[in-house]
């Protein structure tokens, strides 16, 4: 069956051929009559290969439409319309150069061939778009249609953005099409002419009230404007159209234009009103916006926002952190506790006690006694929390008991390996003992490996290697510690003094004793050392 269609196929397309050669034959013989000279693609000895190699073009058969172009241009090279068959059918084959050369060759022999300028304009804009923009202005030029005008708009929006501009508003004054209004809309937006912008984008809402997409573009086009209050109508108005998602999205941009921007405060008093109506949006942007109230002195609105985001289900310990630390800072760590307990009153996260505990230890907003039981209850509610295993066990060696110290901190290097801080401390209290000192050379170059440039890690590694009698390379970390340091450190001074001592350089041993002894009058046994 397949044969027999394929036979009838051929049949058909070899009568519609010759019933083209005798039009065309017909056609050049009226020509020869009337004493006029036929264009070369009627002649009689080239019409037949130019009807074939045009059908097969139309029929998708670009490498047998070559082949009748190229018999035919062995009989006469100097027919343009056989040049610009061929570049048709080497583009169509995927080969640009040659093509680029055939329809030169055409223009050349040529220069009013037709389609010849916008066949070159669409082969140069994929690796030549200058030479793209002047064929399309030629063709414009000897032709000003429709699809002229967008041809030669789209390839000179690089090196002519106005005439472009130009060319696409008298193409949407024909034809009101949304793609040409959204192309239109984002090359004013990229050449700046927002007024232009503002203008098509409303137009563009009022023909389509239900894509939020144009009000989003309109609502931070005049935040760009400075323009708030008909930036926050239209970014208002998206939102109420917008799924979460995308609602979130245009609120991380707002925020960002809102942040870098003189916003008057009713706009920033909107967006908190906004904020805590919506408890889908992440806890990230109430917590921003926060920060901004805090800065203006809007304490009051500012913890109303916090209330409304610390009864959130979704409300975790960093972003907890993060929000009682912005407001411990502007003075509110009473306020910032007094949100945390009335959180463990509903939700019992495990996680509280020891927020309350960084909160209580950062800003002294409790006394000692009420840390350590906070401590004890976040060890209760989750012994396996990094972070309150390194609360713990920084709190355990600050009252000296440095055996539980190290049994905390190694409890938590084997659940988070990779905490430099806990690395370190380690590595230092077991270097001041003297004790495992390969272990703490280990776990001192882990931290250092994790930030080459802490002052803290470069001397707890100098002094494990104090430790170890390798005082020349000591002394190096000691010196790099003390350089990265930007205030003066009692203990820094002391180590290199030590370690200078030790390599029996009396001069400079004791002037680093002496800046020790300043920056810490308390250290009255290095009077001793200074005699």
């Amino acid at each position: 069956m397949g044969r027999n269609f394929d036979c009838k196929g051929k049949l058909l397309r070899g009568a519609i051929v010759r019933k083209l050669l005798v039009v065309i034959v017909a056609v050049a013989s009226v020509g020869s009559a009337a004493g006029q000279q036929p264009p070369c693609r009627y002649r009689s000895d080239i019409a037949p290969f130019v009807v074939r190699a045009t059908a097969y073009l139309a029929a998708g058969y670009p490498h047998r439409a070559k082949r009748e172009v190229e018999h035919a241009i062995e009989r006469d090279s100097t027919c343009s319309i056989l040049w610009l068959l061929l570049a048709k059918a080497y583009r169509d084959v995927g080969e640009l150069q040659p093509s680029i050369a055939a329809a030169e060759r055409a223009l050349m022999l040529d220069s009013t061939a037709e389609n010849a300028d916008e066949l070159l304009a669409e082969l140069y804009a994929i690796n030549n778009p200058a030479r793209a923009a002047q064929h399309a202005l030629r063709a414009l030029l000897r032709d000003s249609s429709l699809s002229n005008r967008l041809r030669a708009a789209y390839l000179l929006r690089a090196s002519d953005t106005v005439r472009a501009i130009a060319l696409l508003r008298e193409v949407l004054a024909e034809t009101a099409a949304e793609e040409i209004a959204a192309d239109l809309i984002e090359l004013c937006v990229e050449h700046r002419d927002t007024t232009e912008a503002i203008a098509l984008l409303r137009w563009a809402l009022f023909e389509n009230p239900d894509y939020p997409e144009l009000a989003r573009m309109l609502g931070l086009l005049y935040a760009e404007r400075n323009q708030w209050d008909s930036a926050w109508f239209f970014v208002r108005y998206a939102f109420y159209h917008m799924e979460s998602v995308d609602v979130s999205t245009l609120l991380g941009e707002w925020l960002q234009m809102v942040a870098h921007s003189s916003v008057p405060t009713p706009i920033l008093l909107q967006t908190s009103a906004f904020l805590r109506e919506r408890q889908d949006l992440p806890a990230y942007y109430s917590l921003v916006v926060a920060k901004m109230l805090l800065e203006r002195s809007l304490g009051d609105v500012a913890l109303v926002l916090a209330d409304a985001l610390a009864s959130r289900r979704d409300w975790g310990r960093n972003d907890a952190l993060a929000l009682c630390d912005a407001l411990a800072q502007y003075g509110y760590a009473d306020r910032a506790q007094q949100l945390l307990e009335k959180r463990d009153s509903t939700t019992d996260d495990w996680w509280i006690p020891s927020v309350q505990f960084y909160l209580a230890r950062t800003y002294g907003t409790l006394p000692p006694d009420r840390r350590l039981q906070l401590l004890r209850e976040a060890f209760l509610r989750d012994s396996t929390d990094p972070a309150t295993l390194f609360y713990a066990a920084y709190y355990a060696d600050s009252l000296g008991e440095r055996d539980r110290a190290i049994v905390l901190y190694e409890r938590l290097l084997f659940y988070d390996p990779s905490n430099a801080a806990a690395a370190n401390n380690l590595a230092y209290i077991l270097a001041e003992r003297g004790e495992r000192l390969a272990i703490a050379l280990e776990l001192a170059t882990r931290a250092l490996d994790a930030d080459s440039t802490n002052p803290s890690y470069l001397d707890t590694y100098g002094w494990v290697l104090h430790k170890l009698g390798r005082y020349a390379e000591a002394g190096e970390y000691l010196e790099r510690a003390i350089a990265l340091r930007e205030r003066p450190s009692a203990t820094l001074f002391e180590h290199l003094g030590d370690n200078y001592s030790r390599m029996g350089v009396a001069d400079k041993a004791h002037f680093w004793w002496q800046r020790a002894l300043e920056a810490d009058p308390s250290r009255s046994y290095l009077r001793a050392r200074l005699r």
